[in-house]
């Protein structure tokens, strides 16, 4: 009898690891699934800079076409976003010492269901000093408006303007001060 104790409990520690190895492996294939076919996001990673450097303590708020807003505080000058898709969204880059413009950019986050992978964007936002500039009061308006507007063409597998034309007019205005 203590003979098949001891193979059992010897078939137990050697198969006991084993089986907690298909249980992870298995919990880690079906975390892999769901995050390709459920949780499909956009990601954004990138940094805030003005002329003299990386730009600290910046808050980013994303604001979703259904009214959901999102806020998220960059204390070194560098943000990681996860932008939920099918929804036209705006972010906001404000700086918390009241020095910089506010700048905005636009994304629209449609995408067609057959969709597998989303494109990573990488994202430079360029705050502009409001002591260095010399701004007229009429013109400040121009901060008001996203500098793009951001679609992804997946034919071409690029990112474009879709609002290019008028993009080009607010940055021409905003060029014209002698800013970036």
């Amino acid at each position: 009898m203590t003979y098949i104790k001891k193979i059992i409990k010897s078939l137990f520690l050697i198969l006991f690891p084993f089986a907690l190895f298909s249980q992870n492996a298995k919990s880690n294939k079906e975390e892999i699934l769901n995050y390709s076919t459920e949780d499909h996001r956009l990601h954004i990673k990138g940094q805030t800079f003005n002329t003299l450097g990386k730009v600290h303590d910046v808050r980013i708020r994303i604001v979703h076409d259904d009214g959901v807003i999102d806020t998220i505080i960059s204390n070194n000058g560098k943000y990681n976003l996860h932008l939920e898709l099918n929804h036209k969204i705006l972010i906001e880059f404000e700086c918390l010492d009241n020095k910089h413009y506010i700048k905005r950019i636009a994304f629209n986050t449609n995408v067609p269901n057959e969709t597998k992978r989303i494109p990573y964007f990488d994202l430079t936002m360029n705050l502009v000093e409001k002591d260095k500039w010399n701004v007229q009061d009429k013109d400040k308006g121009i901060f008001d408006f996203p500098v793009a507007y951001l679609n992804y063409d997946f034919d071409k597998k690029l990112w474009y303007d879709k609002n290019d034309k008028y993009s080009r007019i607010i940055n021409k205005k905003i060029k014209s001060y002698g800013i970036y």
